[in-house]
């Protein structure tokens, strides 16, 4: 590997390092605008088991996959020059894409739930409505007055039943 080829591998690993920078500080401001504290720490294992292997990737395909020691050095020296000299002019800038971010998803929420949600809960409303009057109907038509029918042959089959068994009693007696 030539002199020339190591110098831009250490200004992009350099570069790169402060993109990690950034995006841990965003990573945090995240974090600690939506989620409560029992979740935060989970977030940050999120970040890194993500930002790891995106790094050796990009290191892949920069350097030919080709890892030397002071490829993390550089990575780390980006990193700090971020957190120390860029932080603090870009911290607001960051907070303020942030609170962005979070409005345009607000938004787009909002849409979906009129535009999609609530027009299909209110089919849902509407079929589910339907059918149960569809029932009702159905049921005032038929299970009323067979349920009627049914008492008024179940009360003359009683009726009778008590006849039979009167008459079943009054010849049991004559006999004896």
């Amino acid at each position: 590997m030539s002199l020339q080829v190591q110098f831009q591998l250490m200004v992009h690993v350099l570069l790169y390092g402060i993109f990690i920078g950034v995006t841990l500080d965003f990573t945090y401001i995240v974090k600690e605008i939506l989620f409560n504290h029992s979740i935060q720490w989970v977030i940050i294992v999120m970040y890194w088991l993500i930002q790891i292997p995106l790094t050796f990737i990009y290191i892949y395909n920069v350097n030919e996959g080709i890892f030397h020691l002071y490829i993390l050095l550089f990575l780390v020296v980006g990193a700090i020059i971020y957190f120390k000299f860029l932080k603090q002019p870009l911290h607001r800038d960051l907070e303020m894409l942030g609170e962005s971010l979070f409005t345009v998803a607000h938004f787009i929420k909002k849409v979906v739930n009129i535009l999609v949600i609530s027009p299909i809960m209110f089919i849902y409303k509407l079929v589910s409505d339907i059918i149960m009057l569809f029932l009702r109907i159905l049921k005032l038509l038929f299970y009323t007055p067979l349920a009627k029918l049914g008492k008024s042959i179940s009360s003359k089959k009683k009726k009778k039943e008590k006849r039979r068994r009167g008459r079943k009693k009054v010849n049991s007696s004559t006999e004896e």
